[in-house]
C-alpha cells in the first residue's frame, strides 16, 4: 500500500482512534471487557470453592472411609481379634498385625476353625503362631502374605497331616503354595 493511497482510505483529517469507533462504539468494548473480567471472577470463585470443599472432605477424614485392601487387592473390612493374642517379643503389637489377626479369624471361622490364641514370636517380625481349636499343633503364618490364601495353605496341611496320621509340633505355611511340617 503506498502511502497516498493510506490518506485515501483513512479519508483526510480523521484519526486512527476515530476509525476504530466508527467499527466498534467504545460502549461495546467496555461491555466486552467487563464481560471478560466477570467470566474471570466466576472461575477464580469457582477454584476457590472447590479447593474449600476438598479441603473440608479431607479434613472430615475421607481417608478413614477408604476401605483396607490386604495383599491380593481384595477390600476387607477391619475385624477386631477376639483371640488371646501372646506378645512375646515384649514390643507391643502393631495395629496392622491386630488387624490382620482380626482378619485371619474371620477367614479361619469361615473354613470351621477356631483360633484360640495367638503368638508374636520374639525376633520374628513377620511371623506369628496360630493356634486352633481341635488342633494339636500351631501354625506359622507370614504376615506381609493375604489372610486368605494362608487359610487356604493351612486348610490344606491340616487336612493333609490327618490324612497321613502324622502328629507334628508346627505347620510352616509361610512360602505361598508350600507347607512344612515338623
Amino acid at each position: 500500500m503506498k502511502k497516498s493511497d493510506w490518506g485515501r482510505e483513512m479519508k483526510v483529517g480523521r484519526t486512527i482512534a476515530e476509525e476504530r469507533e466508527r467499527l466498534e462504539s467504545e460502549s461495546e468494548r467496555i461491555a466486552a471487557r467487563e464481560k471478560v473480567k466477570s467470566r474471570q471472577k466466576y472461575v477464580v470463585i469457582f477454584y476457590v470453592l472447590a479447593v474449600a470443599i476438598i479441603a473440608v472432605l479431607i479434613s472430615n477424614g475421607v481417608k478413614s472411609l477408604i476401605e483396607h485392601v490386604d495383599n491380593n487387592n481384595v477390600e476387607v473390612k477391619t475385624v477386631e481379634p477376639k483371640a488371646e493374642i501372646i506378645d512375646e517379643s515384649g514390643a507391643g503389637i502393631p495395629k496392622r498385625t491386630k488387624e490382620y489377626i482380626g482378619q485371619l479369624e474371620q477367614d479361619f471361622s469361615e473354613l470351621g476353625y477356631t483360633v484360640t490364641r495367638v503368638a508374636v514370636p520374639a525376633d520374628k517380625q513377620r511371623e506369628i503362631d496360630v493356634y486352633l481349636d481341635g488342633v494339636d499343633y500351631y501354625l506359622k503364618i507370614n504376615i506381609d502374605r493375604g489372610t486368605g490364601v494362608s487359610v487356604e495353605d493351612a486348610d490344606r496341611m491340616i487336612r493333609y497331616v490327618k490324612s497321613i496320621g502324622v502328629s507334628p509340633g508346627y505347620v510352616d505355611v509361610r512360602v505361598e503354595g508350600k507347607g512344612y511340617y515338623k
